[in-house]
């Protein structure tokens, strides 16, 4: 049982690392090398590997420490556990809310897009961003204004139910499911346009679906097999002394979002240029 949990905290470590670097790679390409054209259309996309780095970065963090107590208690720091669950909750929670806020302006653009390019210049990006910080002050006041947190974790506390007490704790989760269900709504109508309603139809069209859509998809659907799922089948049979499993299936969740996105965005190009390569070879 011990090998098996050093072995869980060791691929958490390796595919949040993978994931990390990564969405340095996908920033990197976009704004230095300039891969592609910067697309205001993806703008929240963008915000969105910001996030992926920040978040991942901690969880390697918060991984390699679980990692070093888990070998011997002299690594043991007071407090610090709370303090990287504290950082990895607050990012993962204004990460869920800007997956949300993303498949909502997906949901506007795809189904009303003469209007949404029309009014969505008008519309500030800083509104988006404002409502994401709010969001964090709303959580930071719940965690240690209404809920009343104090900050003296058990030393043996590898976990975010010890880390914190039960009112945040149910406050927390109960807001994720809140937020995981618009989300789910918002994308299952974007699959349904997409796919279910051109199948149902019969209709043959050329219609592309954008890249900032192909992500948002792909972000809910890594979301609900690698996260939501994952954690449901660990509950079920009782796999939560094995190790932190579910952050191995969500950090290899979040490696398998970064190759596919890396392949959506960068992909269709490269294959551009081999092509062209190849055929000017043959013309010399």
């Amino acid at each position: 049982m011990i090998l098996l949990s050093l072995l869980n905290y060791l691929l958490s470590i390796l595919f949040a690392t993978a994931a990390f670097f990564l969405n340095c790679y996908i920033l990197f390409s976009i704004f230095y090398q300039k891969r592609i054209p910067i697309n205001q259309s993806m703008t929240f996309i963008y915000w969105k590997f910001s996030v992926d780095v920040v978040y991942t970065l901690n969880l390697t963090t918060l991984m390699f420490y679980y990692l070093l107590i888990s070998l011997s208690a002299n690594f043991i720091i007071k407090n610090l556990t709370f303090w990287l669950v504290w950082a990895s909750t607050s990012i993962g929670s204004m990460r869920s809310l800007l997956a949300l806020l993303i498949s909502f302006e997906r949901v506007l653009a795809t189904y009303f897009p003469i209007y949404f390019h029309k009014y969505r210049q008008r519309f500030p990006n800083f509104i988006v961003l404002l409502i994401i910080v709010t969001s964090g002050f709303f959580d930071q006041y719940t965690l240690f204004g209404y809920c009343g947190n104090d900050i003296d974790t058990p030393l043996e506390c590898k976990g975010f139910s010890c880390a914190v007490n039960t009112c945040y704790y149910s406050y927390y989760f109960s807001n994720e499911r809140v937020v995981c269900f618009m989300n789910g709504v918002f994308s299952l109508t974007l699959f349904f346009r997409f796919f279910v309603w051109k199948y149902v139809s019969k209709t043959q069209t050329n219609e592309r679906i954008s890249r900032a859509t192909r992500i948002a998809l792909l972000d809910f659907f890594i979301m609900i097999f690698f996260n939501i799922l994952a954690s449901y089948i660990t509950t079920i049979f009782n796999l939560q002394n094995v190790g932190p499993l579910t952050i191995v299936t969500k950090t290899l969740g979040f490696v398998i979002e970064g190759v596919i996105t890396c392949r959506v965005l960068f992909g269709a190009k490269n294959v551009v240029t081999v092509v062209v390569t190849t055929n000017s070879q043959k013309s010399s």
